[in-house]
C-alpha cells in the first residue's frame, strides 16, 4: 500500500536485527493519515471564499465604470466557486491539505493513533513486556514511538522524543525505511546488554504494518 516489496523487506530484516541485538519486540507501522482533520477543507473553504472576495470587490471597484450585471448574485458565484475549489483541492492535495494542518495537533494524533495500533496489536503481551511500535504517517509526516514498561525502564521519555523527532525528520523527506531504522536502531542501542539475549520465539511479526489510516 505505502511501501514497495523491496522496502517491506529490507525492514522486516531491520526489525528481525534488532531484536536479536536488543531482546525487545518491534512492529514498524506505517500509515497513511492519523486523523480525517475535517477542519482542513473548511479552512481551505474560507480561504478562497475570502481571497475571491476581494477580488471580485477589487475588480468592481478599479473597473466600476464599465457595465456590470444587476446584483450580487454573479460575484456571489464566484466567492463560493473559489472556496470550494480551495476545499477540494486541500482534501485530494496532501502538500495543500498540510499547509492547513496544525502541526501541534498533528502530532498528537498520529501518538493517539500508535498508542491505539500498540493496543489493537496487543504489543503489551509480550511475556516480559518489551513491545516496541514504531509508527510512520505519510500525511503528517510525523512518527511515533510506543514503548512497553520493560523498555521505558531503560529508555527515558525524553531519549524517546529525540529519536522520534529525528525519525520524522527523514520522513519529511520522503526516507521511510531510513526514518524506521533511525528509530529502530537508536531503542536498540539503548537497550544493548540490557534485556538479555532474546526470547526464543519471535512474540511479533516482523513484517510492517501499513493501514490507510482515518
Amino acid at each position: 500500500m505505502h511501501l514497495t516489496a523491496q522496502e517491506q523487506q529490507q525492514i522486516n530484516e531491520l526489525v528481525a536485527e534488532v531484536e536479536a541485538a536488543s531482546g525487545a519486540q518491534f512492529i514498524v507501522a506505517v500509515i497513511g493519515k492519523a486523523d480525517a482533520y475535517p477542519e482542513i477543507p473548511w479552512k481551505a473553504f474560507a480561504l478562497g471564499a475570502v481571497s475571491s472576495a476581494l477580488l471580485v470587490a477589487g475588480v468592481e471597484f478599479e473597473f466600476a465604470r464599465w457595465p456590470v450585471p444587476p446584483g450580487i448574485l454573479p460575484g456571489l458565484m464566484v466567492v463560493l466557486a473559489a472556496g470550494l475549489v480551495f476545499a477540494l483541492l486541500a482534501v485530494f492535495v496532501p502538500i495543500l491539505g498540510r499547509l492547513l494542518l496544525d502541526r501541534v495537533r498533528a502530532r498528537v494524533e498520529v501518538e493517539q493513533y500508535a498508542r491505539a495500533v500498540f493496543l489493537e496489536r496487543g504489543m503489551f503481551q509480550t511475556r516480559r513486556r518489551v513491545g516496541v511500535l514504531v509508527l510512520l504517517s505519510l500525511f503528517e509526516r510525523e512518527a511515533a514511538i510506543v514503548a512497553d514498561a520493560g523498555v521505558q525502564q531503560y529508555v527515558a521519555r525524553e531519549q524517546i522524543e529525540a529519536i522520534v523527532e529525528q525519525a520524522a525528520s527523514l520522513v519529511r523527506k520522503g526516507r521511510i525505511v531510513e526514518g524506521a531504522r533511525c528509530a529502530l536502531t537508536a531503542i536498540a542501542s539503548h537497550l544493548a546488554g540490557r534485556l538479555g539475549a532474546a526470547a526464543g520465539a519471535n512474540e511479533l511479526p516482523d513484517a510492517p504494518v501499513e493501514e490507510r489510516g482515518s
